[in-house]
């Protein structure tokens, strides 16, 4: 085993009890538990004797992937050596308490991943108090019990916070909670605020119903600081509802706490952990099981990165939105959009209605005739991928200044998506369809020709999303994934009324040259000012998860390639010439011809520093400050912006040139 993931296993338990994930801040956290040196040296050995069972056992993956498995053996031991002296009876205790407790995560893990559920640090509770109900017995411990003096002390303002902070870790002292909270400021300033002011509404909230010493003194008020953690910054995504939230359940915890107290003081049993899980664990279960829209299904190193993530995807691909694309090919005319002027109405509101037009007309002639309008007969092509769930094609076009009025929809196919949406496409020409029910249709696919069957007073393409398969269902709201306009690229948008918009539709040999291979590798010469300084290259790699990246040997960035756009869509690592190739190339059209089109950079592209910091605080309560929109201009191969112009290689794949700054590099082998 490497060093690196020697050291991995060590400290990870430690930053994981905070939500966070850097090992300098483990190994930080790990020496301070030493500041009482019963609980340090307990505590470790309660995780070096869990990660021995786990080797022995072959499951290494398994707890070195998942901080849980540790981090709960790790409270264990700390909680031992709160009470009692190091001796072979505690060191005993504490690795085989470790043990059972990381026997049962592995248990409690199998049943809560059903339901999407974090482990929380119930495995710790459940077997704190089994054993301390156990202890009553042993009249030998009480030989042993520990004479609790840090190694040094230090008096503070707000003593009774920090010492809350401290308390996470068995160590209920100022110094302790200063350095807890030094730690935390300096990974994830949101996570800081929420832990503050969960600490405030838990306290203030209790002070109703005690006196106020009684409710500033509580040993429990830790459970506030992680259940605001959690719930506000961890396992919601940061937003001013998702703080709401929190303080709900801050508010629900104060009685648990107390109620808890009143049963266990009984057996002079601890509550430990105890309202945190709980509460938590139904808040999440409650909001995950409803969908809620803040829910952080892919959660980052901080919260920070969770929320610029969720973010970004919202804004550059369309995340929470019902996605489909345009149903044709060719330049369209939107002839009717949401909320339509004639029947885009009620629960059919969400919809839209196209024809084809020239010079402002959407007929030839006098447009007495049907195969006077330009759309009929034109091919309609599948919006989405899926299985179609319905159809039909035997109503007849009516004839100009007639319309159907039993038939409302006329012909039409309904499509169940890969997504799970319907999506109906109506007023098809009679005859025409391509496909039948039960047959799987791909995105693009011809199905079917437009006609003017239905209530339609001309030939048209009428398309929603729908609740069912049934037809004329109820609609929901969509947008279009892309479509261009007089040369511009919109992308998870809708036109309005009156534009005429086409789908791009991509080019092999444009993809083809944006199709990186696993550890290909290329070079560049780097040029300052025209003259020559030096030599740059990164290799193409896969990730554990099968994520394709270009690496520098320092950083990461992740890229994909759809067959119609290339794009960028994460990075890891520091300031280099990758970092500003996201900037200069974050989308690729994958297609010939010009396009104007803007982009939503990430935040941790576009800013640094102290600025960065700033508009992160700022995100965290109004989602809305982040859309900043940068312009980019592609002509076929090269994209420009105010970050620099890139060029692609014209008979091999990749990037010939990229000008950034005061800098250009120039393929070596281009």
């Amino acid at each position: 085993m490497s060093k690196k993931k020697r050291l991995t296993i060590l400290f990870k338990p430690y930053i994981s009890i905070l939500f966070l994930r850097d090992l300098r801040a483990g190994a930080l956290l790990a020496f301070l538990t030493f500041l009482v040196p019963s609980v340090g040296f307990l505590g470790l050995v309660a995780v070096l004797g869990t990660i021995a069972f786990a080797e022995i056992l072959r499951i290494r993956e398994e707890y070195l992937r998942h901080g849980f498995y540790l981090y709960n053996s790790l409270l264990v031991g700390l909680g031992v050596g709160f009470f009692y002296q190091i001796s072979f009876v505690s060191i005993f205790l504490a690795a085989l308490l470790g043990i059972f407790t990381f026997v049962l995560s592995f248990g409690l893990n199998r049943i809560f991943a059903k339901y999407n559920l974090p482990l929380l640090s119930l495995p710790f509770s459940l077997v704190s108090i089994l054993f301390y109900l156990a202890s009553l017995h042993y009249a030998n411990l009480l030989d042993n019990l520990v004479q609790r003096r840090p190694l040094f002390a230090l008096h503070l303002p707000w003593s009774d916070f920090w010492r809350s902070l401290g308390e996470i870790f068995f160590l209920p002292y100022d110094i302790a909670g200063l350095v807890i909270a030094a730690v935390i400021l300096w990974y994830s300033r949101i996570l800081f605020f929420a832990g503050l002011i969960g600490y405030l509404i838990g306290v203030g909230v209790h002070a109703i119903f005690l006196p106020w010493d009684a409710a500033l003194h509580s040993l429990y008020n830790f459970n506030f600081i992680l259940i605001a953690m959690a719930l506000g910054a961890v396992f919601l995504v940061p937003h001013i509802k998702s703080y709401l939230i929190a303080a709900v359940a801050i508010v629900a915890a104060v009685i648990i706490i107390d109620a808890m107290e009143v049963f266990f003081n009984l057996y002079n049993l601890p509550v430990y952990t105890i309202p945190f899980n709980v509460v938590t664990l139904l808040f999440i279960l409650l909001l995950w099981g409803v969908g809620y829209e803040l829910f952080a299904y892919e959660i980052k190193s901080t919260p920070e990165k969770t929320l610029v993530n969720y973010l970004d995807k919202k804004h550059r691909f369309g995340l929470g939105s019902i996605t489909i694309a345009l149903p044709f090919v060719g330049e369209w005319e939107v002839y009717q959009g949401f909320d339509g002027e004639w029947t885009h109405k009620g629960s059919w509101r969400y919809a839209y209605d196209f024809i084809k037009s020239v010079d402002g007309k959407s007929y030839r002639g006098s447009g007495e005739f049907l195969e006077e309008y330009y759309a009929y007969g034109e091919d309609v092509t599948a919006p989405v991928s899926g299985y179609v769930v319905a159809a039909r094609g035997d109503l007849a076009d009516n004839p100009i200044g007639t319309v159907d009025r039993i038939n409302n929809w006329g012909n039409y196919i309904i499509i169940r998506s890969d997504a799970g949406h319907y999506v109906e496409i109506s007023h098809l020409m009679q005859h025409s369809l391509k496909v039948h029910v039960g047959e799987y249709v791909k995105v693009g696919q011809l199905i079917a020709k437009c006609g003017n069957s239905g209530y339609s007073p001309q030939p048209h393409i009428h398309i929603q999303v729908q609740e069912s398969a049934a037809l004329g269902a109820k609609t929901l709201p969509f947008v279009f994934g892309h479509y261009v306009k007089a040369g511009e690229l919109h992308i998870f948008a809708l036109p309005k009324v009156g534009d005429t918009v086409a789908a791009v539709r991509s080019d092999a040999a444009m993809a083809g040259r944006l199709s990186f291979i696993l550890d290909e590798v290329y070079s560049y010469r780097v040029f300052k000012k025209g003259k020559e300084v030096g030599s740059y290259s990164f290799r193409v790699a896969m990730d554990d998860f099968g994520k394709f990246y270009f690496d520098d040997g320092e950083n990461r960035l992740y890229f994909f390639n759809d067959g119609l756009f290339f794009y960028f869509y994460d990075y890891v690592g520091k300031e280099s010439y990758l970092k500003k190739l996201f900037a200069l190339a974050p989308r690729v059209v994958l297609a010939k011809g010009s396009y104007r089109f803007w982009e939503v950079l990430p935040l941790y592209v576009r800013a640094r520093g102290v600025a960065k910091i700033v508009q992160e605080l700022l995100l965290a309560f109004v989602h809305g400050h982040y859309e900043k929109k940068e312009p980019y201009t592609q002509e076929d191969l090269s994209l420009s912006s105010r970050y620099g112009r890139i060029e692609l290689a014209f008979y091999e794949k990749g990037f010939s040139r990229i000008e950034m700054d005061e800098y250009e590099l120039r393929r070596v082998d281009a």
